[in-house]
């Protein structure tokens, strides 16, 4: 399986543990800032480095888009512009100006808008992790 992630912080880098550690997955990783790509890559959030999101997303079974709500709408058109047949999902909290973009492309219906079930108070792919935690509410949920 491969996998790509468009975006590497936080929650891309959590994503890309995941799906290494889950699925044994290889994992292909854009980020528009080297450093962070180089960072992800030496603590294993990713396998490869992408040099665009569309590279990212060329042969990927999924794409996540894990970036700044306002960059989404990009990064969701490049990776179903790559082609194939690849699940496109985002991590964005909101979906209106997205949903509006993407509904005028011609692969839209491979796009599964989602949201981050992940979060912290820190940032970073270095705060990234694999691992999902259930918390339990005071209802018991």
């Amino acid at each position: 399986m491969r996998i790509a992630v468009l975006g590497v912080g936080l929650i891309g880098g959590s994503i890309g543990l995941a799906s290494r550690d889950r699925l044994g997955a290889r994992v292909a990783g854009y980020d528009p800032d080297q450093g962070i790509l180089d960072r992800a890559l030496e603590l294993g959030a990713i396998d490869e480095v992408a040099p665009s999101p569309a590279e990212a997303a060329a042969g990927a079974d999924i794409a996540f888009c894990a970036a700044p709500v306002h960059e989404l709408p990009g990064l969701v058109e490049a990776a179903l512009a790559a082609g194939g047949d690849a699940v496109v999902s985002d991590v964005g909290s909101t979906k209106r100006e997205l949903v509006a973009r993407v509904a005028a492309h011609p692969d839209a219906e491979r796009f599964i808008g989602g949201h981050p079930i992940a979060g912290a108070e820190s940032a970073g792919v270095e705060h990234a992790r694999a691992e999902v935690e259930r918390r339990l509410g005071a209802a018991g949920d």
